[in-house]
């Protein structure tokens, strides 16, 4: 009978261990995201910490992979509120900044404190859905925080701005 046990105790220890070192939880197991092969990113436009609704209200600015800038405002519908054309030498600049599966590795948290301003940064599957958003209200992250910077600093010379102010004013 002990013979018996010891046996039963054996296999039950040995199907365990093969079980959780070979068995994935489907659950918990996400399959690598295919990134879109239209967008390559979108960034928020940054908005006031405080102030009026319309300082407040952000824009999303979204880059596609043939140069396309489109700007949304984030307001019923998601309107699309203008658009522009980045010159090659631009978007590639973009692009070179960091790459999507580099961006999705980005290491972010809220910053403490309040009246700030959020961050973000959007990553988009193969259905040009919304799939990683890296950032957040005060974002801080080192990577996340230059890649940010460096975006909007190559975006500044395009009338985004002017686009999203316009809007603005008649809110």
């Amino acid at each position: 009978m002990t013979k018996i046990l010891n046996i039963f105790l054996t296999i039950t220890i040995l199907l365990t261990l093969a079980g959780c070192s070979q068995t994935q939880n489907p659950a918990t197991t996400q399959a690598p995201i295919r990134f879109s092969n239209n967008i390559l990113l979108s960034i928020n436009n940054g908005t006031a910490g405080d102030g009026t609704i319309a300082e407040c209200t952000d824009a999303t600015i979204i880059i596609y992979k043939d140069r396309t800038v489109k700007v949304h405002m984030h307001v019923k519908d998601f309107p699309e509120i203008g658009s522009v054309m980045l010159s090659e030498e631009d978007y590639n600049a973009i692009a070179e900044l960091a790459s999507p599966e580099e961006i999705a590795g980005y290491q972010v948290t809220d910053g403490e404190g309040c009246d700030g301003s959020s961050y973000y940064i959007s990553l988009y599957d193969e259905n040009d859905k919304e799939a990683i958003i890296k950032g957040g209200y005060m974002a801080v992250g080192e990577e996340f925080g230059a890649t940010y910077r460096a975006i909007h600093e190559i975006l500044a010379k395009y009338e985004i701005k002017e686009i999203v102010n316009k809007y603005r004013a008649t809110m």
